[in-house]
């Protein structure tokens, strides 16, 4: 075992116990993974010399599939935040680490995380599609789509309405050709005849629907987007083209519920209430939290909540 290690962490945790008692689990399972790879280096030789990102990310994942409850965005967030806390008391004491300084606890190293975890957890972490890289190429991709072919058009459509509304995949599905008000450019909304609400379109998705709506030739279709036999669409073919050429270019988190959380984040940052989200969407509580608890990774909360209450 690394005692020095252990040593600083316990002394560090008895200052923050009372305010804080959730980190020592973390602290716990940072000490086993250090354990199992750098049991014998000094502290200050552990940080200075060994400890990156790349161990922060990997004993995050350790701490989280050690974990039965730890299954969140919220607890990635934890991590991060306990580490970040540890390495300020560190500098304190004049280790300086160079790879911690820009800090753990960023937005691209807790979707990293995420990400690597949903290969492995049985209940998934649901993230927004993010990532300025996969942003450029999923919109020159959207930008390729043929839009004299009535079904790439709808992809495109579909794509821009779940990244604008947040729409659920099933909600999408379920869309009617007469919920589509092709004279005043409105959606529809229906939920099985309750809660309906009515919205009005951008301009650029009302005109590529209305298209849309006129290059399809399945005049009798229930459904307002349909596979090219005019049938309605399924999860494997709701974004089918745009999905076979992401895989392509090793981008694997390209789902219409990613999608369609990033929406989701639009919404919240335009500033919808969670009932609101909820209702115009269709996906549930949990979902639109953790969305909401993901955009606050760059944030620091404290911060942000007490210049609201001012």
């Amino acid at each position: 075992m690394n005692l020095e290690l252990k040593q600083a962490l316990d002394e560090y945790y008895k200052t923050i116990k009372e305010i804080r008692p959730n980190y020592r689990t973390c602290y716990n399972s940072f000490l086993e993974y250090c354990n199992g790879i750098y049991s014998k280096c000094s502290l200050r030789e552990l940080f200075e010399r060994h400890i990156t990102i790349f161990h922060i990310k990997q004993a995050c994942k350790y701490y989280i599939e050690k974990s039965k409850k730890a299954t969140s965005v919220e607890a990635v967030q934890r991590f991060l935040t306990s580490m970040d806390y540890f390495y300020r008391y560190l500098k304190e004491n004049d280790i300086i680490c160079e790879s911690l300084e820009a800090g753990c606890r960023r937005k691209e190293i807790v979707h990293d995380i995420c990400i690597n975890l949903n290969n492995e957890l049985k209940k998934k972490i649901y993230l927004p599609f993010d990532g300025k890289r996969e942003r450029k190429i999923l919109d020159k991709q959207i930008a390729l789509l043929h839009n004299q072919n009535f079904y790439q058009l709808g992809q495109s459509i579909i794509c821009r309405l779940l990244l604008t509304y947040g729409f659920k995949e099933k909600v999408v599905v379920n869309f009617k050709r007469q919920d589509f008000d092709s004279e005043n450019g409105k959606l529809l909304i229906n939920y099985n005849g309750e809660n309906s609400i009515s919205i009005n379109l951008f301009q650029d998705i009302y005109q590529d629907l209305a298209e849309y709506c006129t290059l399809n030739k399945y005049e009798e279709r229930v459904y307002l987007f349909t596979k090219s036999n005019g049938t309605p669409l399924t999860s494997d073919s709701i974004l089918g083209t745009l999905k076979s050429r992401l895989e392509k270019m090793d981008i694997t988190n390209f789902t219409p519920t990613t999608v369609a959380l990033s929406g989701v984040a639009n919404l919240i940052e335009r500033g919808l209430t969670l009932g609101e989200i909820k209702l115009l969407t269709g996906f549930e509580t949990q979902k639109i939290e953790d969305v909401s608890q993901y955009l606050l990774t760059d944030e620091n909360v404290d911060k942000v909540i007490n210049e609201k209450m001012k």
